[in-house]
């Protein structure tokens, strides 16, 4: 199967409600050679604000926004037909998982496009960050890493590249997607195994499957900007279906006949008792083979490791108790949550998949001249989609738009973007703040030519400002 590597450039780290400003993507075969490319930007969407420091670390001024003929509207069409194109693929990229796939997802539900594109029809999903840790573990000499101030290794793609002299264009978008063909290059030559588990592992039923086949599995964890590997047995799948694993570490006849009530006391102390795997994250799953690899598990010996899976295999009691301590626990989570109303940019995981009715309209929608689009909008049933072809218009044709229904879009805009509270979205006082900040920390560099891009980007606040009091 080919492979997509791709990246985003964007305008901060909010997926629900930052935006995508330029996109990289080469087209490989598995051998890694190249068959075609693709790369554009575009300009901000009205109303947006920036976070200026995404822009500095990305090199995207004013200007450039300004020049660019492409709305970000026909960017994510054109996103949408040249991944279809290249389907069925594997979509890889460097940290693409938490970050990439997420923009890529939520600005697709928004723009009326389907969200799962690189999941649906044959395609598959890798993250070469998660690989690339992994194989550090397993095959200590495969890359130079650096360690930060806590000890922890790094793995920043700019950082990796510079200790393995890597050419790198750091932070533009085919610059990473370059250093990530060569990253992925030395990961298929010199770590084969977890080069190939990252392949493997793509799909939830991939992960499960990997898990009830082998009674030990050799785990990838990363918390905290620390990266630990685990042997573990499956026991049980919460709430949300991700598989739940003993740690074996441990020894299972001090807890397999515990009371549920001492249970739920252990569960929450640490070293944790259970491990989760978020089958649909590109979990790194090896076999019991990787356990002489492991310091910890490998001292325990292979036998005892085996005996323990063992216990807790024939231990449905057990696994029963560490299934209903975590549904309880969701539960009395959900009762504490405060009921805030979930907004329709934040709703994709929330309402379910849209019908045939509504993918029919989404399709009719992109087809139809401007004037028509107003037609199709209203025929939506789902008020989210209603609303996300009214911001489309509003976007792209606001003429088309009847004053009332552009004055009232204007204003959520506006109250959004004018607010003082401290909201999930980057707002102009949040901008202004930052600018701030970022302003006395290059006088006291000396760094003019930082001054002056912030200096664009103030009149650039002060210019929306404007326009939405």
């Amino acid at each position: 199967m080919n492979f997509v590597f791709y990246d985003l450039e964007t305008t901060g780290k909010n997926s629900a409600w930052d935006q995508i400003i330029q996109v990289a993507a080469i087209l490989t075969d598995d051998k890694f050679n190249i068959i075609d490319k693709y790369e554009e930007r575009c300009r901000l969407k009205k109303g947006l604000v920036p976070y200026p420091e995404a822009l500095i670390v990305n090199k995207t001024s004013v200007k450039i926004l300004k020049n660019t003929n492409l709305s970000h509207y026909e960017l994510i069409k054109k996103i949408e037909t040249t991944f279809k194109k290249w389907s069925p693929a594997f979509f890889i990229g460097y940290n693409s998982i938490n970050f990439d796939e997420e923009f890529i997802r939520k600005t697709f539900f928004k723009n009326l496009f389907e969200p799962y594109l690189t999941q649906f029809n044959g395609n598959k999903r890798a993250d070469v960050i998660g690989m690339t840790r992994a194989s550090k573990f397993y095959y200590p000499d495969f890359l130079k890493v650096g360690i930060n101030e806590k000890g922890n290794q790094i793995f920043k793609l700019d950082a990796l590249t510079e200790l393995n002299n890597i050419a790198h264009n750091a932070h533009d978008a085919m610059g990473d997607v370059d250093a990530t063909i060569q990253i992925a290059k030395i990961l298929n030559k010199s770590a084969k195994e977890v080069w190939n588990a990252g392949l493997q592992n793509n799909h939830k039923i991939d992960v499960d499957n990997f898990l009830i086949q082998n009674n030990i599995v050799c785990m990838d964890e990363y918390l905290f900007g620390k990266f630990n590997v685990h042997a573990v047995t499956y026991v049980c799948k919460n709430q949300f279906n991700y598989p739940q694993c003993f740690d074996l570490m441990h020894d299972p006849l001090d807890y397999i006949d515990m009371s549920i009530k001492d249970l739920k006391v252990r569960v929450k102390q640490k070293p944790k008792l259970i491990k989760e795997i978020k089958n649909n994250k590109n979990p790194i799953l090896l076999d019991s083979s990787f356990v002489e690899k492991i310091p910890m598990y490998e001292t325990i010996g292979i036998e005892v490791l085996t005996r323990r899976a063992e216990i807790i295999k024939n231990s449905p009691d057990f696994k029963s108790k560490i299934q209903s301590i975590l549904y309880e626990e969701y539960e009395a989570k959900q009762l504490s949550n405060s009921q805030v109303d979930i907004l329709p940019e934040e709703s994709i995981y929330s309402a379910g998949f849209p019908d045939n009715y509504e993918k029919s309209k989404m399709v009719d929608f992109h087809n139809a001249d401007w004037e028509e689009r107003f037609y199709i909008a209203n025929q939506f049933k789902d008020e989210r989609y209603k609303y996300f072809a009214y911001m489309l218009i509003y976007e792209e044709m606001p003429h088309v738009l009847p004053k009332s229904d552009y004055e009232k879009i204007h204003k959520i805009i506006a109250n959004q973007i004018l607010s003082t509270d401290n909201e999930k979205w980057n707002t102009i006082p949040k901008a202004y703040h930052e600018l701030d900040n970022l302003r006395e920390k290059y006088e006291k560099q000396g760094n003019d030519e930082k001054l002056l891009f912030l200096a664009d980007w103030d009149h650039y606040l002060q210019d929306l400002e404007k326009q939405y009091q």
